[in-house]
């Protein structure tokens, strides 16, 4: 006879336990950022997955632990602390909004859909997405990945979870909830995947109806970038990088309130003389979560907060340098490293159509190129030209062997054509009588604004008065402070050299790149180029 967050299992058969059991079989995790988290007992069923167990192996922010040693962190703790904040937030707007028509079986799912949002994350986050998917000309989205393993998850084995869950729900004997509903599992996956517009159109989701559009931008909120997933990684990386940050988002908390809200951008919800009429004509009033008008400052901190983590760090040279190396080395191996799929061998890129094998794909590849074969992981060949290549990369990583980074410099938002760039510095070499092969250069379009491109990131954020809690108000720039920034974003052009030790290639191409800055009108880069003297 075994036991297990499900119940007893008897003869085959899964007995559902007491309530009691259901108390002792939760779990409480430990978390540095969010202190004890109470885990309902669906959430551990679902932890207890392979799927998910993979985010152990998943650096939260890829290689940036190479330049700054202590954010080793996982996509695991990360989707933890996701789950235990959007439960949290859900909670708070119940006990403060008791007339919003909130459930414990809407609680579970938003708590299910934090904790598996992050599911679909490849080996090295957003090297592998931003970087490799791209170079194998495959259309990949986390989001959409995630999705497409959580239902993975849910059927395999004749739906052994999904029974399981059940289980679990019919014994927590909770009124009015006795099961999920297939609208359940709908909402949960809606919610996981890539977020819908909400502001204009016909209502576009299943699980849940348009009163509840709000819930929808708890885990992930397209309309204005506030959401759970940023407060948690926020917190989390800032702590592990050990950067100060200003934000605190327990301030949130305090004053999130759900209002109808009619979309228009003029104060009060009026409508602006710079909407155009159709634009004013299509949007749909609809709820969703404001705040306190105190807390614009708060909020402006915490998108100026994203901004800052980005420039110090998610976006620093080196560790984007790194981020090129393994996804060159991951290139280079594809081939050769084979991962068990449901029919067949799959290469790292195929991995992506075939979940079986997806779900062996983790941080851990380098190994298997390193140490190859690694258990769980077979390579066809120890030794083709691809993974002796890859090797070498990995190995000039570990030795601090990188590629050079050149220069940069800064530009406003859409002032870049990047294919021009790049066809200007390869030309202004060959002109120069200094050719060299489009392979040895790499660059960078780095964005770095406030969540929302160049725009205001309040401009679609609304708030309400202490003493007109229920009436929804968008605040203007004046109403917030006089020295708020003008630009809201920027982009950094860097430019790097594929050699690793000392070559003429570096200085050649930083000329160009000096000259491509002068002739565009761009800020020449930090220390200019070398002048020539008598002696050269």
């Amino acid at each position: 006879m075994a036991t297990s967050a499900a119940g007893t299992e008897v003869s085959g058969r899964m007995q559902p336990m007491s309530t009691n059991n259901i108390f002792m079989n939760r779990k409480m995790f430990n978390d540095p950022i969010h202190g004890t988290i109470d885990v309902h007992p669906v959430c551990v069923r679902i932890i207890d997955t392979p799927e998910f167990q993979r985010l152990r192996h998943i650096k939260q922010l890829d290689t940036c632990y190479l330049v700054y040693p202590g954010a080793s962190h996982n996509r695991f703790e990360h989707s933890l602390g996701v789950s235990y904040l959007a439960g949290k937030l859900l909670k708070t707007i119940r006990e403060q909004q008791p007339e919003e028509p909130i459930t414990d079986r809407d609680i579970l799912c938003v708590e299910i859909a934090g904790l598996c949002h992050d599911l679909g994350q490849g080996p090295f986050s957003h090297v592998f997405e931003k970087r490799f998917m791209p170079k194998m000309r495959k259309e990949f989205k986390h989001e959409t990945m995630a999705r497409k393993l959580f239902e993975y998850m849910l059927d395999k084995n004749n739906g052994e979870i999904k029974d399981k869950i059940q289980a679990i729900i019919g014994a927590c004997n909770i009124p009015n909830f006795e099961e999920f509903t297939e609208d359940d599992f709908t909402f949960i996956k809606e919610m996981i995947d890539v977020p819908k517009d909400l502001e204009i159109g016909p209502w576009p989701y299943k699980g849940r109806e348009e009163n509840k559009s709000y819930m929808y931008e708890i885990v992930a909120n397209k309309r204005n970038g506030i959401d759970v997933d940023k407060w948690d990684y926020l917190a989390r990386d800032s702590y592990m990088l050990g950067v100060k940050i200003n934000f605190d988002y327990h301030r949130c908390f305090a004053t999130a309130r759900v209002l109808r809200v009619n979309g228009l951008s003029g104060p009060n919800g009026e409508s602006n003389e710079n909407e155009s009429t159709d634009s004013r004509r299509d949007i749909v009033p609809r709820k969703q979560i404001c705040y306190r008008e105190k807390e614009a400052q708060n909020l402006y901190d915490m998108f100026y907060t994203r901004m800052t983590l980005h420039k110090q760090a998610y976006q620093h040279k080196t560790h984007s340098i790194i981020g090129m190396m393994i996804c060159d080395a991951l290139v280079a191996a594809n081939e050769s490293i084979r991962l068990a799929g449901k029919r067949e061998t799959c290469s790292i890129s195929d991995t992506v159509d075939d979940m079986q094998a997806f779900t062996q794909l983790t941080d851990d590849i380098i190994l298997s190129i390193l140490y190859p074969p690694t258990r769980g992981i077979a390579s066809r060949q120890s030794e083709t030209d691809g993974l002796t290549t890859a090797r070498s990369i990995l190995n000039d990583i570990f030795e601090r062997k990188l590629y050079k980074f050149v220069s940069q410099t800064q530009v406003k938002k859409g002032e870049l054509i990047e294919h021009e760039f790049k066809e200007h510095i390869v030309r202004s070499l060959t002109e120069d009588g200094f050719p060299i092969e489009e392979k040895f250069i790499e660059y960078d379009i780095v964005n770095l604004d406030y969540g929302m491109e160049d725009k205001d990131p309040l401009e679609k954020v609304r708030f309400y008065r202490k003493d007109q809690p229920n009436e929804a108000l968008k605040l203007e720039r004046h109403q917030v402070s006089y020295v708020l920034p003008e630009t809201f974003a920027e982009q950094l052009v860097r430019i790097y050299c594929k050699v690793n030790g000392p070559d003429p290639k570096v200085e050649n191409v930083k000329k160009a790149f000096y000259s491509w800055c002068i002739q565009k009108g761009f800020p020449p880069p930090k220390g200019g180029v070398r002048r020539q003297t008598d002696g050269d």
